[in-house]
Protein backbone atom coordinates (compact mmCIF):
# COMPACT_ATOMS: atom_id res chain seq x y z
CA UNK A 1 0.00 0.00 0.00
CA UNK A 2 1.46 3.59 -1.35
CA UNK A 3 1.44 6.22 1.38
CA UNK A 4 1.28 10.36 0.89
CA UNK A 5 4.82 11.33 1.17
CA UNK A 6 3.30 13.94 3.57
CA UNK A 7 2.14 11.47 6.06
CA UNK A 8 5.71 9.97 6.56
CA UNK A 9 7.16 11.38 9.65
CA UNK A 10 10.78 10.87 11.07
CA UNK A 11 12.77 11.18 14.59
CA UNK A 12 16.00 11.51 14.93
CA UNK A 13 17.78 11.20 18.29
CA UNK A 14 21.42 12.51 18.37
CA UNK A 15 22.74 11.36 21.60
CA UNK A 16 26.06 10.83 23.14
CA UNK A 17 26.38 7.30 22.54
CA UNK A 18 24.22 6.33 19.77
CA UNK A 19 22.45 8.26 16.90
CA UNK A 20 18.80 6.71 16.38
CA UNK A 21 16.49 7.22 13.60
CA UNK A 22 12.88 6.18 13.97
CA UNK A 23 10.25 6.64 10.68
CA UNK A 24 6.69 6.46 11.37
CA UNK A 25 3.56 7.08 8.93
CA UNK A 26 0.47 8.60 9.94
CA UNK A 27 -2.93 7.02 9.31
CA UNK A 28 -6.38 8.57 10.42
CA UNK A 29 -4.59 10.44 13.19
CA UNK A 30 -2.65 7.90 14.48
CA UNK A 31 0.83 6.73 14.70
CA UNK A 32 2.40 3.34 12.81
CA UNK A 33 6.07 3.15 13.27
CA UNK A 34 7.89 2.07 9.58
CA UNK A 35 11.27 1.31 10.74
CA UNK A 36 13.99 2.31 12.22
CA UNK A 37 18.27 2.39 12.52
CA UNK A 38 20.39 2.36 14.80
CA UNK A 39 24.23 3.40 14.75
CA UNK A 40 27.12 4.08 17.28
CA UNK A 41 27.24 8.32 17.81
CA UNK A 42 30.55 9.66 17.13
CA UNK A 43 31.45 13.24 17.17
CA UNK A 44 29.22 14.43 20.30
CA UNK A 45 30.16 15.05 23.37
CA UNK A 46 27.75 15.48 26.30
CA UNK A 47 24.41 15.53 24.08
CA UNK A 48 26.70 18.31 22.22
CA UNK A 49 27.73 17.80 18.59
CA UNK A 50 31.96 19.01 18.30
CA UNK A 51 32.47 17.71 15.08
CA UNK A 52 30.07 18.01 12.32
CA UNK A 53 31.10 15.65 9.71
CA UNK A 54 31.37 12.99 12.25
CA UNK A 55 27.81 13.73 12.49
CA UNK A 56 26.60 14.36 9.55
CA UNK A 57 28.18 10.72 8.27
CA UNK A 58 26.59 8.77 11.40
CA UNK A 59 23.57 10.33 10.16
CA UNK A 60 23.27 9.70 6.50
CA UNK A 61 24.39 6.02 7.47
CA UNK A 62 21.16 5.79 10.25
CA UNK A 63 19.22 6.94 7.90
CA UNK A 64 20.12 4.73 5.38
CA UNK A 65 19.34 1.78 7.91
CA UNK A 66 16.25 3.44 8.78
CA UNK A 67 15.17 3.92 4.59
CA UNK A 68 15.59 0.18 4.03
CA UNK A 69 13.77 -1.28 7.20
CA UNK A 70 10.76 1.06 6.61
CA UNK A 71 10.75 0.98 2.83
CA UNK A 72 10.60 4.99 2.29
CA UNK A 73 12.53 7.76 1.43
CA UNK A 74 13.69 10.20 3.68
CA UNK A 75 13.92 13.78 3.74
CA UNK A 76 12.56 16.05 6.87
CA UNK A 77 13.37 15.09 10.29
CA UNK A 78 11.94 15.94 14.12
CA UNK A 79 15.73 16.15 15.96
CA UNK A 80 16.28 16.06 19.34
CA UNK A 81 18.52 18.63 21.52
CA UNK A 82 19.92 18.35 24.52
CA UNK A 83 23.22 19.90 26.22
CA UNK A 84 24.18 21.10 29.98
CA UNK A 85 23.92 24.99 28.44
CA UNK A 86 20.20 24.62 27.81
CA UNK A 87 17.85 26.52 30.47
CA UNK A 88 14.16 26.79 31.45
CA UNK A 89 12.37 30.01 32.07
CA UNK A 90 9.00 31.08 33.50
CA UNK A 91 7.05 33.67 32.23
CA UNK A 92 3.90 35.76 31.13
CA UNK A 93 2.14 37.97 29.09
CA UNK A 94 -1.04 40.02 28.82
CA UNK A 95 -3.56 40.83 26.55
CA UNK A 96 -6.68 42.85 27.16
CA UNK A 97 -9.57 41.77 25.25
CA UNK A 98 -11.10 44.19 22.50
CA UNK A 99 -14.76 43.99 20.89
CA UNK A 100 -18.10 44.77 22.15
CA UNK A 101 -18.16 41.51 23.23
CA UNK A 102 -15.29 40.51 24.89
CA UNK A 103 -15.25 36.64 23.21
CA UNK A 104 -11.69 35.48 23.66
CA UNK A 105 -10.49 34.65 19.90
CA UNK A 106 -7.65 32.67 18.58
CA UNK A 107 -5.40 36.03 17.89
CA UNK A 108 -5.88 37.08 21.96
CA UNK A 109 -3.91 33.77 22.64
CA UNK A 110 -1.85 33.47 20.05
CA UNK A 111 -0.80 37.52 21.28
CA UNK A 112 -0.26 37.00 24.83
CA UNK A 113 1.73 33.93 24.00
CA UNK A 114 3.59 36.20 21.61
CA UNK A 115 4.11 38.68 24.26
CA UNK A 116 5.25 36.06 26.76
CA UNK A 117 8.26 35.26 25.33
CA UNK A 118 9.46 38.80 23.64
CA UNK A 119 12.26 38.14 26.65
CA UNK A 120 15.86 39.97 26.24
CA UNK A 121 18.25 37.21 25.49
CA UNK A 122 21.68 36.81 26.05
CA UNK A 123 23.77 37.13 23.18
CA UNK A 124 24.27 33.86 21.26
CA UNK A 125 20.92 32.13 22.77
CA UNK A 126 17.55 31.67 21.04
CA UNK A 127 14.08 30.11 21.92
CA UNK A 128 13.49 26.63 20.99
CA UNK A 129 10.43 25.90 22.74
CA UNK A 130 7.23 27.99 24.10
CA UNK A 131 5.35 26.04 26.26
CA UNK A 132 2.04 27.04 27.22
CA UNK A 133 1.29 26.38 30.97
CA UNK A 134 -1.88 28.14 32.18
CA UNK A 135 -4.24 30.57 30.84
CA UNK A 136 -6.04 33.36 33.05
CA UNK A 137 -8.93 35.16 32.27
CA UNK A 138 -10.27 37.85 35.16
CA UNK A 139 -7.90 36.59 37.91
CA UNK A 140 -9.37 32.59 37.13
CA UNK A 141 -6.89 30.49 36.47
CA UNK A 142 -6.77 26.50 35.48
CA UNK A 143 -8.30 27.21 31.75
CA UNK A 144 -6.65 25.10 29.09
CA UNK A 145 -8.53 26.57 26.18
CA UNK A 146 -9.86 30.00 26.42
CA UNK A 147 -10.75 30.49 23.16
CA UNK A 148 -14.39 31.58 23.37
CA UNK A 149 -14.90 32.80 26.97
CA UNK A 150 -15.49 36.25 27.51
CA UNK A 151 -13.20 38.51 29.39
CA UNK A 152 -11.48 41.74 29.84
CA UNK A 153 -7.82 40.83 30.27
CA UNK A 154 -6.26 37.68 29.16
CA UNK A 155 -2.93 36.24 30.94
CA UNK A 156 -0.39 33.54 29.64
CA UNK A 157 1.68 31.91 31.54
CA UNK A 158 4.36 30.11 29.78
CA UNK A 159 7.73 27.77 30.47
CA UNK A 160 10.52 29.18 27.47
CA UNK A 161 13.48 26.52 26.48
CA UNK A 162 16.74 28.52 25.72
CA UNK A 163 19.60 27.43 23.88
CA UNK A 164 23.01 28.55 22.66
CA UNK A 165 22.23 29.48 18.95
CA UNK A 166 25.92 27.67 18.09
CA UNK A 167 23.88 24.67 19.35
CA UNK A 168 21.20 24.83 16.73
CA UNK A 169 23.03 25.52 14.17
CA UNK A 170 25.42 22.78 14.17
CA UNK A 171 22.71 20.43 14.18
CA UNK A 172 21.40 22.11 11.17
CA UNK A 173 24.73 22.08 9.78
CA UNK A 174 25.01 18.20 10.13
CA UNK A 175 21.55 17.66 8.93
CA UNK A 176 22.13 19.62 5.88
CA UNK A 177 25.60 18.06 5.23
CA UNK A 178 24.19 14.98 5.48
CA UNK A 179 21.66 15.81 2.79
CA UNK A 180 18.33 16.43 5.04
CA UNK A 181 15.89 18.52 6.45
CA UNK A 182 15.19 19.72 10.08
CA UNK A 183 11.13 19.82 10.22
CA UNK A 184 11.66 20.87 13.87
CA UNK A 185 14.18 20.58 16.86
CA UNK A 186 12.46 19.48 20.13
CA UNK A 187 14.06 19.46 24.20
CA UNK A 188 15.12 15.91 24.09
CA UNK A 189 13.35 15.26 28.03
CA UNK A 190 10.12 17.05 26.73
CA UNK A 191 10.07 14.14 23.92
CA UNK A 192 10.85 11.11 26.38
CA UNK A 193 8.18 12.71 28.48
CA UNK A 194 5.47 12.31 25.38
CA UNK A 195 6.34 8.93 24.81
CA UNK A 196 7.03 7.56 28.50
CA UNK A 197 4.39 9.56 30.72
CA UNK A 198 0.63 8.69 31.66
CA UNK A 199 -2.03 12.07 31.42
CA UNK A 200 -2.62 11.22 34.63
CA UNK A 201 1.22 11.87 36.09
CA UNK A 202 1.43 14.89 34.08
CA UNK A 203 -1.52 16.44 35.97
CA UNK A 204 -0.77 15.28 39.72
CA UNK A 205 2.97 16.34 38.90
CA UNK A 206 5.36 14.03 38.00
CA UNK A 207 9.54 14.47 37.46
CA UNK A 208 10.98 12.89 34.53
CA UNK A 209 14.58 11.49 34.81
CA UNK A 210 15.90 11.02 30.73
CA UNK A 211 19.56 9.25 31.42
CA UNK A 212 21.25 8.68 28.74
CA UNK A 213 25.16 8.45 27.49
CA UNK A 214 26.59 12.10 28.13
CA UNK A 215 23.80 14.16 29.87
CA UNK A 216 21.09 13.27 32.22
CA UNK A 217 18.03 15.20 31.47
CA UNK A 218 15.53 16.68 34.44
CA UNK A 219 11.77 17.80 33.59
CA UNK A 220 8.94 18.67 36.19
CA UNK A 221 5.55 18.26 34.72
CA UNK A 222 2.33 19.84 36.60
CA UNK A 223 -1.04 20.25 35.44
CA UNK A 224 -0.27 18.77 32.05
CA UNK A 225 2.25 21.40 31.35
CA UNK A 226 6.23 21.37 31.22
CA UNK A 227 7.37 23.69 34.15
CA UNK A 228 11.29 23.23 35.11
CA UNK A 229 13.99 21.97 33.10
CA UNK A 230 17.67 21.24 33.76
CA UNK A 231 20.37 18.79 32.01
CA UNK A 232 23.15 17.26 33.89
CA UNK A 233 26.45 16.77 32.19
CA UNK A 234 26.27 13.26 33.57
CA UNK A 235 25.20 10.19 32.21
CA UNK A 236 25.93 6.39 31.28
CA UNK A 237 29.44 6.97 29.82
CA UNK A 238 30.54 8.21 33.33
CA UNK A 239 29.69 4.77 34.76
CA UNK A 240 31.93 3.30 32.19
CA UNK A 241 34.51 5.87 32.69
CA UNK A 242 34.54 5.35 36.43
CA UNK A 243 34.63 1.52 36.34
CA UNK A 244 37.53 2.14 33.52
CA UNK A 245 39.67 3.92 36.07
CA UNK A 246 38.85 2.11 39.16
CA UNK A 247 39.71 -1.56 37.33
CA UNK A 248 42.67 0.22 35.24
CA UNK A 249 41.46 -1.04 32.10
CA UNK A 250 40.32 0.11 28.74
CA UNK A 251 36.32 1.95 28.34
CA UNK A 252 35.64 -0.51 25.70
CA UNK A 253 36.27 -3.62 28.52
CA UNK A 254 34.42 -1.26 31.00
CA UNK A 255 31.40 -0.60 28.81
CA UNK A 256 31.01 -4.39 28.34
CA UNK A 257 31.65 -4.94 32.36
CA UNK A 258 28.97 -2.46 33.03
CA UNK A 259 26.58 -4.11 30.58
CA UNK A 260 27.61 -7.67 32.01
CA UNK A 261 27.67 -7.17 35.15
CA UNK A 262 26.57 -3.58 36.25
CA UNK A 263 23.77 -3.04 39.01
CA UNK A 264 23.06 0.58 41.07
CA UNK A 265 23.60 -1.14 44.60
CA UNK A 266 26.12 -3.90 46.06
CA UNK A 267 23.20 -5.01 48.16
CA UNK A 268 22.54 -6.78 44.50
CA UNK A 269 25.80 -8.59 44.44
CA UNK A 270 27.28 -11.93 45.95
CA UNK A 271 29.96 -10.10 47.66
CA UNK A 272 32.39 -13.41 46.66
CA UNK A 273 31.60 -13.54 43.29
CA UNK A 274 34.84 -12.62 40.80
CA UNK A 275 35.15 -11.46 37.39
CA UNK A 276 37.91 -11.27 34.98
CA UNK A 277 39.32 -8.01 33.57
CA UNK A 278 41.85 -7.47 31.28
CA UNK A 279 44.49 -5.01 31.53
CA UNK A 280 45.57 -2.28 29.69
CA UNK A 281 47.93 -2.90 26.44
CA UNK A 282 48.55 -6.54 27.28
CA UNK A 283 49.24 -5.86 31.13
CA UNK A 284 47.52 -9.10 31.49
CA UNK A 285 44.40 -10.77 33.19
CA UNK A 286 43.39 -10.26 36.98
CA UNK A 287 40.19 -10.90 39.11
CA UNK A 288 38.33 -8.89 40.97
CA UNK A 289 34.85 -8.90 42.80
CA UNK A 290 32.07 -8.13 41.54
CA UNK A 291 31.34 -6.34 44.50
CA UNK A 292 33.97 -3.62 43.59
CA UNK A 293 32.08 -2.80 40.76
CA UNK A 294 28.85 -2.33 42.29
CA UNK A 295 30.54 0.41 44.34
CA UNK A 296 32.10 2.12 41.49
CA UNK A 297 28.74 2.28 40.02
CA UNK A 298 26.85 2.94 43.45
CA UNK A 299 28.44 6.19 44.41
CA UNK A 300 28.01 7.31 40.82
CA UNK A 301 24.43 6.69 40.83
CA UNK A 302 24.05 7.93 44.15
CA UNK A 303 25.63 11.51 43.33
CA UNK A 304 23.54 11.85 40.52
CA UNK A 305 20.44 11.42 42.31
CA UNK A 306 21.51 13.44 45.14
CA UNK A 307 22.16 16.66 42.88
CA UNK A 308 18.51 15.43 40.84
CA UNK A 309 17.30 16.26 45.01
CA UNK A 310 19.48 19.23 45.38
CA UNK A 311 17.93 20.65 42.04
CA UNK A 312 14.14 19.77 43.21
CA UNK A 313 14.40 21.11 46.43
CA UNK A 314 15.82 24.26 45.28
CA UNK A 315 13.33 24.89 42.76
CA UNK A 316 10.10 24.10 44.86
CA UNK A 317 8.88 21.32 42.90
CA UNK A 318 9.94 18.97 45.05
CA UNK A 319 7.10 19.14 47.65
CA UNK A 320 4.58 19.04 44.09
CA UNK A 321 5.62 15.90 42.46
CA UNK A 322 3.05 13.58 43.45
CA UNK A 323 3.18 10.79 41.31
CA UNK A 324 6.25 10.35 41.69
CA UNK A 325 9.53 10.35 39.55
CA UNK A 326 9.72 8.38 35.85
CA UNK A 327 13.53 6.91 34.59
CA UNK A 328 14.33 6.62 31.06
CA UNK A 329 17.22 6.50 28.86
CA UNK A 330 19.38 3.57 28.05
CA UNK A 331 20.91 3.57 32.22
CA UNK A 332 17.46 3.14 33.34
CA UNK A 333 17.86 -0.64 32.40
CA UNK A 334 20.82 -0.51 34.87
CA UNK A 335 19.58 -3.20 37.40
CA UNK A 336 18.41 -1.58 41.01
CA UNK A 337 18.14 1.76 39.94
CA UNK A 338 14.69 2.40 39.71
CA UNK A 339 14.84 1.21 44.08
CA UNK A 340 18.26 3.62 44.19
CA UNK A 341 16.65 6.49 43.00
CA UNK A 342 13.42 5.62 45.85
CA UNK A 343 16.02 5.86 48.53
CA UNK A 344 17.70 9.08 47.70
CA UNK A 345 15.07 10.58 46.25
CA UNK A 346 12.02 9.82 48.79
CA UNK A 347 9.98 9.38 46.25
CA UNK A 348 8.11 6.16 44.13
CA UNK A 349 9.81 5.59 41.14
CA UNK A 350 8.81 3.70 37.89
CA UNK A 351 10.78 2.74 34.62
CA UNK A 352 9.45 4.62 31.64
CA UNK A 353 9.22 2.78 28.03
CA UNK A 354 7.80 4.36 25.20
CA UNK A 355 4.01 3.65 25.25
CA UNK A 356 3.36 2.20 21.82
CA UNK A 357 2.12 -1.34 20.83
CA UNK A 358 5.00 -2.54 18.32
CA UNK A 359 7.72 -3.42 16.97
CA UNK A 360 8.92 -4.84 19.95
CA UNK A 361 12.33 -4.28 19.47
CA UNK A 362 11.36 -0.59 20.49
CA UNK A 363 9.68 -1.05 23.71
CA UNK A 364 12.60 -0.08 25.23
CA UNK A 365 13.77 3.09 27.08
CA UNK A 366 16.45 3.48 25.04
CA UNK A 367 14.21 4.67 22.27
CA UNK A 368 12.42 6.57 24.11
CA UNK A 369 12.89 10.01 22.83
CA UNK A 370 13.02 8.56 19.33
CA UNK A 371 9.52 7.31 19.59
CA UNK A 372 8.64 11.11 21.30
CA UNK A 373 9.72 12.48 18.59
CA UNK A 374 7.49 11.09 16.14
CA UNK A 375 4.35 11.83 18.36
CA UNK A 376 5.85 15.17 19.39
CA UNK A 377 5.76 16.25 15.73
CA UNK A 378 2.60 14.27 15.21
CA UNK A 379 0.80 16.44 17.81
CA UNK A 380 2.57 19.86 16.01
CA UNK A 381 1.26 18.91 12.61
CA UNK A 382 -2.67 18.26 14.43
CA UNK A 383 -2.01 21.85 16.25
CA UNK A 384 -0.71 23.93 12.64
CA UNK A 385 -3.49 21.72 10.71
CA UNK A 386 -6.54 23.12 13.47
CA UNK A 387 -5.20 26.24 13.04
CA UNK A 388 -5.46 26.60 9.55
CA UNK A 389 -9.06 25.43 9.63
CA UNK A 390 -10.48 27.96 11.77
CA UNK A 391 -7.97 30.89 9.71
CA UNK A 392 -5.67 31.44 12.94
CA UNK A 393 -2.30 32.76 11.17
CA UNK A 394 0.17 29.55 12.07
CA UNK A 395 2.92 30.56 14.90
CA UNK A 396 4.37 27.50 15.55
CA UNK A 397 5.27 27.24 18.85
CA UNK A 398 8.16 24.96 18.24
CA UNK A 399 11.17 27.63 16.86
CA UNK A 400 12.60 26.66 13.25
CA UNK A 401 16.20 27.02 12.74
CA UNK A 402 16.40 26.85 8.91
Amino acid sequence: MKYKKKDLIVGLDIGTSKICAIVGKVKEGKLDILGAGVVQSEGVIKGVIVNIAQVSACIKKVIRIAELDAGRRIDKLWVSIAGSHIEGKDNQGFVLITGQDRIITGKDVEEALRRASSIVLPAGREIIHILPQDYIVDGQNGIKDPVGIRGAQLQAKVHLVTAPSSYCQNIDDSIRDAGYEVEGLVLQPLASGVSTLLPEEEDLGVALLDIGGGTTDLAVFLKEGLRFTRIFAVGGDHLTNDIAVGLHTTRENAEKIKLDYGVASVDLIDRDEYLEVEGVAGRGRYKVKKSVVAHIIQLRIEELFELVDLELRSSGYKGLITSGVVLTGGSSLLPGIDKKAEEKLKLPVRVGYPRISSPEKLLSPVYATGIGLLLFGLKRREEIASKERIGVKIKEWLKEFF
